[in-house]
């Protein structure tokens, strides 16, 4: 349940499209290996993390793309797919709106909480506004992991660069709903620190401290509740 890096890039990648004054669109690849799957402050503890997608994004505002990783918060592996729209405003400021729908296959195998008995995949819907270095998002789902009950996240984030090959990133998320409450115990707060490197074109290291609010007693499956620090390198290339 990570495509939100995608839209971060596909609206860097439009306004490159823009600037070329035809219309054109964007393939792009991406594989990373992380050594933690984190789902908005949540650890999968489920081990390293291989993850990796293909993005379109067309200067008429479309985006789609799909992503997979071999680990999944509530167990076995996972494969999103996505499409929305975004607009721009400015070179700085743009506007999306998206859905996306979790493909978890291994879901009925140890189902995670009741009344998650049955097919957890989940739809959500969102949209992302970006500022200069702020980004702002909103996701609703109507069923969240098959508990009948919808859930809804804000998060924001603020990237200082550092160097042009150097990035420190803050953010906070906040977590309610009924469906969310059901899945991780109550409503909550998630907060992270990342710091990213360019080591060369398309290849990134990033170091993130995340943590939440939430008690042992709250988060599925026994996890802890202690601060969680992962390390991930990611390369991505165009087709």
């Amino acid at each position: 349940m990570k495509p939100n890096a995608f839209w971060t890039k596909a609206a860097t990648a439009l306004c490159a499209l823009g600037a070329s004054g035809a219309a054109s669109a964007a393939v792009t690849g991406n594989a990373g290996v992380f050594s933690e799957y984190v789902f908005r402050g949540v650890a999968a503890e489920g081990g390293a993390a291989v993850q990796g997608g293909i993005d379109y994004a067309h200067d008429s505002g479309f985006l789609a793309g799909i992503w997979a990783s071999n680990t999944a918060l509530f167990g076995g592996s996972e494969l999103d797919v996505y499409a929305g729209y975004l607009h721009r405003f400015s070179e700085t400021v743009s506007l999306d709106v998206f859905a996306l729908y979790y493909v978890l296959p291994e879901d009925q195998e140890n189902p995670p909480f009741a009344p998650a008995t049955q097919d957890l995949d989940t739809a959500e819907f969102g949209t992302t506004l970006y500022a200069g270095p702020v980004k702002a998002q909103f996701y609703y789902s109507p069923d969240f992991v098959a508990t009948g009950k919808p859930s809804f996240y804000y998060s924001a984030a603020y990237t200082y660069q550092v160097t042009p090959t150097v990035a420190i990133t803050a953010q906070a998320g906040y977590t309610h709903g009924g469906g969310a409450e059901l899945a991780f115990g109550d409503q909550y707060f998630d907060y992270s620190l990342s710091i990213a490197k360019t080591i060369m074109k398309g290849l990134v290291f990033s170091l993130t401290a995340v943590d939440t609010n939430l008690s042992a007693a709250d988060l599925p499956n026994g996890r802890d509740d202690d601060p969680k620090v992962y390390l991930g390198v990611k390369y991505t290339f165009d087709f």
